[in-house]
């Protein structure tokens, strides 16, 4: 951004690999073999090559010009090469056919396909409440600023006999062959098991889970619980004693110093929280703040939803939301830190996220140090747009060519067509079998690519407001360091540079 003096420093590269080093590597395995993939049948000398892959799924051939040797081949004499070669299914007569009417010599033509198996669908659970607890991250946010604690309504409750979960069966698949005539094998629908929890019950059946009392549905490791809720009329203290609990624990007050709070699924907290230890395996709210003198403490293995931080510690498996500001804190989320009150600021301590940091303003106008740790380095996804693309162009390219071949084989049904359209169709039909071949090994190398991404994820931060110098961001592979004011912008990485764009 111009008038922005921004300093960015590339990271020392680790000495062993890196995730995305290794995801490179893999896929460069992965690319050699596809251009190897392919092994020829038969004696060089033949002037009918056939080429089988690997996985047996496809074969194609390579027929020499008749011309140039001299001697007669036909359509037989490539169904006999494939049948020598071993290839017995899919084979398409009319692919081999347009070889010799529109001349595809010395190319690779794809001319047998395996019927892929259609797999089975496992069976799956219909869940009748919400599993993800994303909902509770749902914070409405008046034009003030201001959060109505009341609508938030975290702790749900069903009463005995209610439906938690429905079981639909599992179905059978189809198997498939390959090109050699082998049996492909279908996935086969998996039966799962009912998630059965504590208190629920399962109907006659077998299909239906049942609430086997009233109270709050939980989902954690894969089963579902009815979750007694616990509640302290007051705060936690010399009184009450530490509160260690199997359920949900809802505070009706605050949490003083030194105490500790441990449930295994929820805490819902009304005031604030001291000094303290506040520990839940699912999520955590507080309606008030946590004041921790550097020692409070707050860890969820869901997501941490909260009013303010000051000099605290936070850590939540997912997200933290904070709906006024944070002071010399230790955040860290493995999925979002989110900050939308429009005065509400994150300052000083260290800010750390798996994902996205989405905030009003971060920093201070008295260049207070605020690093911010985001996500990790995008070169995989550089090679998924690489891919995408020649993917895309070669569809296109590939569509243009069929819709002109179909065009001159509907002439051919009105009679023989005059010798310069005779001339293209024999320009036309080899390149549209090179873009074939060419699409189904980019898109096998493009498949694998997106299996890869699935277990990596990207990094940003985003300020809506103001990024005031002193503010030092970090990524898998770069730092910056804030030297002048910013407004309204974004910050993310790419090719080991941090690059500043809008909000």
């Amino acid at each position: 951004m111009k008038g922005c003096e921004l300093v960015v420093e590339k990271k020392k590269k680790d000495e062993g690999k890196s995730v995305e080093d290794e995801l490179l590597s893999a896929f460069s395995e992965f690319e050699k073999k596809q251009d190897e993939k392919v092994k020829d049948v038969g004696d060089k000398s033949t002037p009918i090559k056939v080429k089988i892959s690997p996985d047996k799924l496809r074969a194609t051939v390579n027929v020499a010009s008749p011309v140039d040797l001299q001697i007669d081949l036909g359509k037989n004499d490539v169904v006999e090469a494939l049948k020598k070669a071993g290839v017995t299914f899919g084979i398409d007569e009319d692919a081999i056919e347009e070889i010799f009417t529109y001349g595809s010599y010395g190319v690779d033509v794809p001319v047998a396909r395996a019927k892929l198996p259609t797999d089975g669908t496992s069976a799956k659970i219909d869940y009748k409440f919400d599993i993800t607890g994303e909902k509770k991250a749902q914070i409405k946010v008046d034009e003030h600023g201001n959060v109505d604690f009341k609508d938030l309504d975290m702790i749900k409750s069903m009463e005995q006999g209610s439906v938690l979960a429905v079981k639909i069966p599992a179905v059978m698949g189809e198997a498939g062959m390959t090109v050699t005539g082998e049996t492909l094998p279908p996935k086969e629908g998996r039966d799962v098991k009912m998630p059965v929890g504590e208190n629920v019950e399962v109907s006659e059946n077998g299909m239906t889970l049942l609430a086997a009392m009233s109270g709050q549905p939980i989902y954690k490791d894969g089963k579902v619980s009815i979750s007694a809720v616990y509640e302290i009329k007051g705060d936690v203290s010399y009184v009450t004693g530490n509160v260690n609990f199997k359920g949900t624990v809802i505070i009706h007050g605050g949490v003083q110093s030194d105490f500790i709070v441990s449930a295994s699924d929820n805490v819902e907290i009304t005031g604030n929280i001291e000094k303290a230890f506040i520990e839940a395996g699912g999520d955590v709210l507080v309606r008030g703040g946590l004041y921790g003198q550097q020692e409070g403490k707050i860890v969820a293995g869901g997501s941490v939803t909260i009013r303010s931080v000051e000099s605290g510690i936070v850590e939540a498996g997912k997200n933290i939301i904070i709906t006024q500001s944070s002071r010399y804190s230790t955040l860290l989320a493995g999925e979002d830190i989110i900050l939308n009150n429009q005065k509400g600021t994150i300052v000083g301590g260290k800010t750390t996220a798996g994902r996205l940091v989405d905030v009003s303003n971060i920093g201070s106008p008295s260049f207070t140090e605020t690093p911010v740790e985001v996500g990790i380095n995008p070169k995989i996804k550089e090679l998924q747009a690489k891919l995408e693309t020649k993917v895309t162009e070669d569809k296109q390219q590939l569509e243009k060519v069929a819709q002109s071949i179909k065009a001159l084989k509907e002439m051919q049904t009105h009679g023989p067509l005059a010798p310069d359209k005779v001339e293209l169709m024999k320009k036309l039909v080899p390149v549209a079998h090179q873009l074939r071949s060419s699409l189904e090994t980019d898109t096998a190398k493009l498949n694998f690519v997106y299996e890869k991404l699935k277990t990596m994820q990207a990094g940003r931060l985003k300020v809506k407001g103001k990024t005031y110098p002193g503010v030092k961001i970090f990524t898998a592979g770069a730092t910056m360091t804030i030297r002048k004011e910013l407004n309204h912008s974004s910050f993310y990485e790419q090719n080991e540079q941090i690059i500043v764009g809008p909000y």
